[in-house]
């Protein structure tokens, strides 16, 4: 018998032998309960908020399948057979996608442009049936927007691109890095971890920023621009870690940072900071949630610990902002000169700060023009200022270390390695750094936009500069990494589904309400 058999056989007498009795044992409790307990509450309203109607056999056949893969899960784990569970879902995960793929994509093209001819030719022939909203009842509720012509193509780019990330993510669980990336020993770390985790990190600094900003040193005039970038560093730390466990080889050994401690390594602080931060991230997100659904006890509590917590997050983020850094500095052999430095944390940490106070300007531009938010523009162009003097200590960090270092020679040598570099400082640091000093510059809306633009992009460049480029010898006949098609796929869906979910949290949660902002204030 194959192991994929065996294991399908131990999981059927599993479900069979435990499941069926509690899913008995549930409906007998359901029906009693359906039996002695009155219905609603004496006024012919549920006692449901939302008064949603349940089938009983839904919610049986329901428990049972969740019953059943939390059992399977269990089984699998205590019994040391994780890893036939995981081939055996492989199998059904490809088949599914494969049919819907080929089949169910095809198929729904063929009904949709069918439709369309059927409109385009025959204009008189109306269907007798009501709209999908009034045949939907769940539609009734939500409230559809008016899409344009440039929004249905948009909508379907994404659409084709996240139908394409489901496969990336498939072949890469399931078949291993090299079915997927072109990372090898030489380049253990490619485009993911470069994009997604490092850069992704550096420009979700705007959140500790901020709250610094606001809440430490008292500049209250910044408060209606908080939430936003709290919200931005919440989502990009949460897309950071979903494209780091794309970068592991074995994912599902994620958890072994938490329990197993190597004080050695650098990784060990990164991955506990990472997850203590992500967490203080979400609490001081929650309170606009609870502020949407009218539950004040929980926000009453949030408010009493939200200092502390707003001083842990700082503090943490400048752990790891620097020890990103520092994990370079095991590679001095290896990653080119201009970029390896002693100073590697500092710069880290000081370019994560001018990319965080640029990344609120960007990110209240696009809200602006995309959400139809406000613009802070007198509060975008005081940030604008504050970025501008710390890329003033930041290249000055870099000159000074270039110097010191006697590595301002590379800066000559024709080839790929000076000229990204020149890139990264003259129009990623001093250009804008120029521009935003100037008070025409920062007032000026659009110029002030353009400058932030290029400090996120210089940062981004640094990272990959840092992570990927520095490390090419293509000059010696040496190895070159370039990504692959899936890895790009994969970077542009967890950036697009940021994005997605930041407009739709921000239409849904008062997230630029300004009479929210007073009650979530922590007590001064």
């Amino acid at each position: 018998m194959s192991p994929t058999l065996e294991f399908l056989t131990i999981a059927f007498m599993f479900v069979a032998r435990i499941g069926i009795p509690v899913l008995v044992l549930f409906g007998a409790l359901y029906l009693l309960k359906r039996r002695f307990e009155p219905s609603g509450n004496g006024n012919g309203h549920s006692k449901v908020p939302w008064r949603v109607a349940i089938s009983p056999v839904l919610i049986s056949t329901g428990s049972l399948v969740l019953l059943a893969i939390i059992g399977v899960i269990l089984y699998a784990l205590v019994t040391n057979q994780f890893i036939d569970l995981l081939m055996t879902f492989r199998d059904v995960a490809v088949l599914a996608y494969l049919f819907i793929l080929r089949v169910g994509v095809p198929l729904i093209l063929l009904i949709g442009i069918g439709k369309w001819l059927e409109r385009k030719f025959s204009p008189e022939i109306e269907p007798d049936r009501l709209p999908l909203s009034e045949r939907v009842s769940v539609l009734k509720r939500v409230k559809l927007p008016n899409v344009s012509a440039g929004g249905i193509l948009a909508i379907t780019l994404v659409a084709a691109l996240w139908a394409a990330f489901v496969g990336v993510t498939i072949g890469r669980f399931f078949f291993g890095l090299g079915s997927m990336t072109n990372m090898s020993d030489q380049f253990p770390w490619g485009l993911w971890l470069a994009f997604d985790m490092i850069s992704g990190v550096a420009l979700s600094a705007g959140g500790f920023v901020m709250a610094a900003t606001v809440h430490i040193f008292n500049i209250k005039r910044f408060h209606p621009i908080v939430r936003p970038a709290i919200l931005t560093a919440f989502l990009g730390y949460v897309l950071a870690i979903i494209g780091l466990l794309f970068d592991l080889g074995r994912w599902y050994n994620v958890w072994h940072a938490i329990f197993f401690w190597n004080v050695h390594s650098p990784l060990l602080e990164i991955a506990w900071c990472v997850i203590l931060y992500t967490t203080v991230l979400g609490l001081e997100f929650s309170p606009i949630v609870f502020e949407r659904f009218g539950w004040q006890r929980p926000l009453r509590l949030l408010r009493a610990v939200m200092m502390p917590l707003i001083i842990l997050g700082i503090l943490l983020s400048t752990l790891h902002q620097s020890t990103l850094g520092t994990l370079f500095l095991m590679f001095p052999e290896k990653l080119n000169p201009l970029w390896y430095s002693p100073l590697l944390p500092i710069f880290f940490f000081v370019s994560a700060v001018a990319v965080g106070l640029c990344m609120v300007i960007l990110e209240s531009n696009l809200s602006a023009r995309f959400l139809g938010q406000g613009l802070e523009s007198d509060l975008l162009a005081g940030l604008g200022k504050a970025a501008s003097v710390v890329l003033f200590i930041y290249l000055a960090l870099k000159v000074y270390d270039l110097m010191a270092r006697g590595a301002a020679a590379y800066l000559t040598v024709p080839g790929l390695h000076s000229t990204l570099y020149w890139i990264e400082m003259f129009l990623g640091v001093l250009v804008p750094m120029v521009i935003l000093a100037t008070r025409r510059g920062r007032e000026n809306p659009r110029v002030l936009l353009a400058s932030s633009i290029l400090v996120v992009s210089g940062v981004v460049l640094n990272r990959l500069d840092t992570t990927i480029f520095g490390w090419w010898t293509y000059t010696s006949g040496g190895p070159v990494y370039i990504p692959t098609l899936g890895e790009l796929i994969g970077t542009l869906s967890l950036l697009s589904i940021g994005v997605v979910a930041f407009a739709l949290i921000t239409k849904n949660f008062p997230v630029f309400e300004e009479k929210a902002y007073a009650a979530a204030a922590p007590a001064e």
